[in-house]
């Protein structure tokens, strides 16, 4: 059995299995001979295989992690399921994925799926409150609490939701209503309850797991606890990062000082606390260190008890024109510094057809009709225009890159979330860096190195 058979027949797949054999066998310097005697192939095979000729089996794959220093998931691609930029779920399909989670010795929660992609970290959930309670006690019976999750949460509450946190051993409870947003750090313990058996109260639980999950996670986890602990860097301290960075290169502080013209006890300093150098300091420091400013500077959080609470009261609102007047009304949501490539907002669709479209972002993109309104949706994708409509309780999921627009009759009203993917900064500035047509062997090798 093939690895794209795994999944089905998927031509895309199987090329980008080829292209990734290929690519493993260019990086460790093996031509189609060493290839095939390091893998125990007849003479003539490996070009099959990474033309295409031939599938890539589990087979081959297990070989290739037994005599080369790889992973089997190093040759394995992605699953694209998105090939024309949108794809939606809709809301009789989350329907139909309801289930009842039972917590306390009785039903508390009815979960719903909403659109998902394999190529982006979402876990997008609608989840409706079955615990109603009568008060905002954090310690009330009634309220059962979960372990918190690796997952970063953004939360969207609509009705008369009690939202509970703890951290550092002391338990909150923030009484929630439509339009109120919560971000979330991983493994905070938390739950929900309603505070009225009348009318809906339920959540968009919109996890993602950003740059945790992925090839972060799996190599962290080959190292073990201390070593992944020794690796964490504080929120807001500067310093520790700086040392970090001088240790990686194996500087002294005497070196660097000599090197950015600051004198020994002023880096001694800034590289024992947690405040930041002044920037002309900061930049001499990154010139001596070989690095942007950008890397001396440690990211922070303004998280309370390791969430940021955004009540829809004091939210932030702003209006994009479209051509005939205001096209859209964005309300800013929950987020924090900690995640700058996390957008989470509100969107009022205004104008009645799709005309104003939105400039294509390097996000991955999670739409959810909220109201009863249905929105018309036009978006382009490599060179094509295609046009869709979201009805109420449907989702969305886009990948990055597409020009999208919205429309509706009557004002319609959408929940946004745009996260950042494994293309970080860092990457997209390496694709930039490339010479011409590097792009095109980056993303699907088709030859020998030499």
């Amino acid at each position: 059995m093939s690895a794209a058979d795994d999944f089905g027949p998927e031509p895309a797949y199987a090329a980008r299995a080829a292209a990734l054999l290929r690519a493993a066998a260019n990086d460790l310097k093996r031509n189609d001979q060493a290839a095939e005697a390091d893998l125990g192939l007849p003479p003539g095979s490996f070009a099959d295989y990474t033309s295409g000729r031939l599938p890539i089996t589990w087979d081959l794959i297990s070989r290739a992690a037994r005599a080369w220093p790889l992973n089997e998931r190093d040759l394995l691609p992605v699953h694209g399921d998105t090939p024309h930029g949108l794809r939606m779920m809709r809301a009789e399909e989350s329907e139909a994925s309801s289930r009842i989670i039972e917590r306390g010795a009785g039903p508390y929660y009815e979960y719903r799926d909403t659109a998902m992609s394999r190529q982006a970290s979402y876990r997008p959930e609608w989840i409706r409150m079955l615990r109603v309670v009568q008060d905002d006690d954090p310690g009330n019976p009634a309220v059962n609490w979960n372990k918190g999750h690796l997952l970063y949460q953004f939360t969207y509450f609509v009705g008369p939701v009690n939202y509970y946190y703890r951290s550092a051993g002391r338990s909150y409870c923030a009484p929630m209503n439509t339009g109120d947003s919560v971000w979330g750090l991983p493994f905070a313990p938390h739950s929900f309850t309603a505070r009225s058996g009348d009318e809906p109260a339920y959540i968009l639980a919109l996890t993602y797991g950003g740059e945790l999950t992925g090839d972060a996670q799996r190599e962290l986890s080959t190292f073990g606890r201390a070593t992944t602990g020794s690796l964490a860097l504080a929120l807001g301290d500067h310093g520790a990062l700086l040392r970090s960075i001088m240790t990686g290169r194996l500087l002294t502080v005497e070196e660097l000082a000599d090197r950015s013209g600051l004198t020994a006890d002023r880096v001694a300093a800034l590289s024992a606390t947690p405040g930041r150098a002044e920037w002309p300091e900061l930049v001499a420091l990154a010139d001596a260190l070989g690095v942007s400013v950008r890397e001396l500077l440690a990211k922070h959080s303004k998280t309370e008890a390791d969430v940021r609470i955004q009540p829809a009261r004091t939210a932030r609102r702003w209006v994009h024109p479209g051509a005939d007047g205001p096209a859209y009304r964005f309300t800013q949501l929950a987020g924090d510094p900690l995640h700058p490539h996390t957008t989470s907002l509100e969107v009022d669709v205004l104008a009645s057809r799709p005309e104003a479209m939105l400039p294509a972002t390097y996000q991955h993109q999670y739409l959810y009709v909220l109201g009863d309104e249905p929105v018309a949706v036009r978006w382009r994708h490599n060179g094509e225009q295609f046009d869709g409509r979201l009805e109420p309780g449907d989702s969305a999921y886009v990948v990055p890159g597409v020009e999208l627009s919205l429309g509706a009759e009557d004002p319609a009203r959408l929940l946004m979330l745009r996260i950042g993917g494994s293309v970080t900064p860092d990457v997209r500035f390496a694709l930039g860096a490339m010479p011409d047509g590097a792009i095109d062997r980056y993303v699907a090798e088709d030859r020998l190195w030499y």
